[in-house]
């Protein structure tokens, strides 16, 4: 990873946005390629020190399936520097929107991308010294790149191992954390936290449906933890049990959202597993791939952009989400931009004006963007 030179980006468009930060998809002259650029919402030293936070673990997590962190951005400002991150841009969003886009996902793909997912993790959690614990893995934080491979992304609540301590608060998006996190004002977040993530996430890629759609979050918090019945709808993913593989995806599933956290598999076992299910469709996997390539490509419009929160509801977020805040903040940013290439130190905090974004892009990525303000006491959006 390196530093990017001011007036190295160009062409910024916004692509994805949210209460936390906003993605753009540009051009770095330097790398010589398409790049995302994700930058914090708000400017302020907080804000920067988390994305600082997050680059440290991106830098760590450097793997096969893991989103390439390509280099830093940074412009002085009158108050503090802001910085941006530079990534690998992934051309056909994340795992859930290819299931907004394809209305049948082949079941080849679905377990590939289990399978990589597992792999990702795997390399998080037991590869590397200390393990990174990510306590945000779900279908919106899984991209995929121009071969449809899986890429994990948001290390914005990713934390080593060594250096959890006991929280105060709940940390992560409600769907996918586990009971144990619901019951205990001084949780401390473990490997067991991801795999139980990662049965959602396996709901989810068999059912091909939102778990819990509808249900207030904080009825969530309450029965989770209550009865291992308060669980995805298992109705939605037994009726595929004629399938190959799915009733030991299911069955597998079932292990990793156990109630008890010490019954959970761990990644080791877990790919183990997956691999079996991924071989089983080895003969299958290309032809498919290339179908649904060819179907994503009449869905990559501008409308196919989305955001961490796509109708602005409400959160607990000081911020709201609103468009004309995302117009403001593309604004400043492409001022910071223009002012950092012609070497003025003086940014004003606030423009003149503000800017309206319609970006016009024949291949608009969807990334979702989840910045924690305080980098420790925030739940995330569904």
């Amino acid at each position: 990873m390196q530093p990017l030179p001011p007036g190295d980006l160009s062409q910024l468009e916004l692509v994805g946005n949210g209460g936390f930060g906003v993605i753009y998809r540009g051009r770095s002259t330097k790398l010589g390629m398409d790049i995302a650029l994700k930058n914090t919402l708000r400017d302020s030293a907080a804000d920067s020190e988390c994305l600082m936070k997050e680059k440290e673990m991106m830098s760590r997590a450097n793997y096969t399936y893991v989103l390439r962190l390509l280099g830093l951005y940074e412009a002085k400002g009158r108050k503090h520097s802001k910085y941006g991150l530079v990534m690998e841009y992934m051309p056909y969003g994340s795992v859930w929107t290819l299931f907004e886009h394809i209305k049948h996902v082949p079941w080849a793909l679905r377990f590939q991308i289990l399978h990589q997912v597992a792999l990702g993790m795997n390399y998080l959690h037991h590869v590397l010294e200390p393990p990174i614990i990510h306590r945000d893995l779900k279908p919106h934080n899984v991209l995929l790149n121009k071969s449809l491979d899986i890429q994990l992304t948001d290390f914005g609540l990713a934390k080593n191992e060594a250096s959890i301590s006991m929280s105060q608060s709940i940390v992560g998006t409600v769907a996918y954390m586990p009971p144990e996190a619901f019951v205990s004002v001084t949780y401390k977040p473990t490997k067991e936290f991801d795999v139980y993530s990662f049965a959602i996430l396996t709901w989810e890629v068999l059912s091909g449906q939102k778990p819990y759609e509808n249900v207030n979050k904080e009825l969530i918090k309450v029965l989770i933890p209550q009865n291992q019945k308060h669980r995805p709808d298992l109705n939605l993913v037994n009726k595929w049990t004629s399938q190959k593989m799915v009733p030991e995806a299911i069955q597998l599933m079932q292990e990793c959202w156990d109630a008890d956290p010490g019954k959970r598999p761990s990644f080791y076992a877990i790919i183990g597993k997956t691999n079996e299910m991924n071989t089983a469709y080895a003969g299958e996997i290309h032809n498919e791939i290339v179908k649904v390539l060819e179907e994503l490509q009449t869905h990559n419009s501008p409308h196919s952009q989305t955001s961490d929160n796509p109708d602005c509801e409400p959160r607990s977020n000081p911020e709201p989400c609103t468009p004309d805040s995302t117009a403001l903040r593309v604004s400043i940013f492409r001022d910071i931009l223009h002012e950092a290439e012609n070497g003025a130190a003086n940014i004003p905090d606030r423009p003149a004006a503000t800017e309206t974004s319609s970006p016009d892009i024949a291949d608009a990525a969807v990334l979702t963007i989840k910045l924690c303000t305080d980098c420790s006491s925030q739940t995330r959006p569904e």
